[in-house]
């Protein structure tokens, strides 16, 4: 039981470390955001758009969650929802503050990019933008829908090298560690000390 414990950890340790596969909330702190290999998603109930990021200058890769670097970035989104295309989209990104935004911030001075609501016939469209500062990233994109009424998703991203990239696999490693002690204390009792005798 317990070296299936210490494998479980192991393949937990495994899908924590930097591009191991996965399909988890990238976002938004729901379903509303999620990865597929190198594509977000962002989702509208049953609809989604799928944004990929490109850094021609630095790699000829596909991004998602993490940029390796800052620099020019082209940010892909295709609407895979026909019905999109005849709907005006909103796209802003901000720097992450790390704490929970309130509705109805103002979002002026953490605004890195603004592209403000416009339909998009082809159902695709790009933009490149530069980013020159490593950190973390919230991607917001609004949807209006012919009733007047919006809608919104998020989805987050690291550029750069930051600390907290480690954070996890370090977790990880400690986990493992503390599990394979467990198993090795379990396997390898100390010396029974003999009770002393009273004279």
């Amino acid at each position: 039981m317990i070296w299936r414990a210490v494998m479980a950890s192991l393949f937990g340790a495994f899908l924590l470390l930097p591009g191991a596969p996965r399909s988890l909330a990238a976002g938004g702190d729901g379903p509303e955001a999620m990865t597929m290999g190198n594509m977000c998603m962002v989702m509208f109930g049953y609809e989604m758009i799928h944004i990929t990021a490109y850094q021609p200058g630095a790699s000829h890769s596909e991004f998602c969650e993490e940029f390796p670097s800052t620099g020019k970035t082209i940010l892909v989104f295709d609407l895979a929802s026909p019905s999109f295309r005849d709907l005006p989209i909103e796209v802003r990104i901000i720097r992450d503050p790390l704490t929970p935004v309130a509705a109805g911030a103002d979002l002026g001075p953490l605004t890195e990019v603004l592209r403000p609501f416009q339909t998009y016939k082809t159902g695709t469209f790009n933009f490149e933008h530069d980013f020159k500062e490593n950190g973390h990233y919230i991607g917001m994109v609004t949807i209006q829908r012919p009733n007047g009424a919006k809608e919104s998703a998020q989805f987050k991203f690291m550029v750069g090298q930051t600390l907290w990239k480690y954070v996890s696999p370090f977790l990880g490693v400690i986990l493992v560690g503390l599990m394979v002690a467990a198993y090795w204390k379990h396997n390898n009792p100390g010396p029974k000390v003999a009770p002393a005798m009273d004279a």
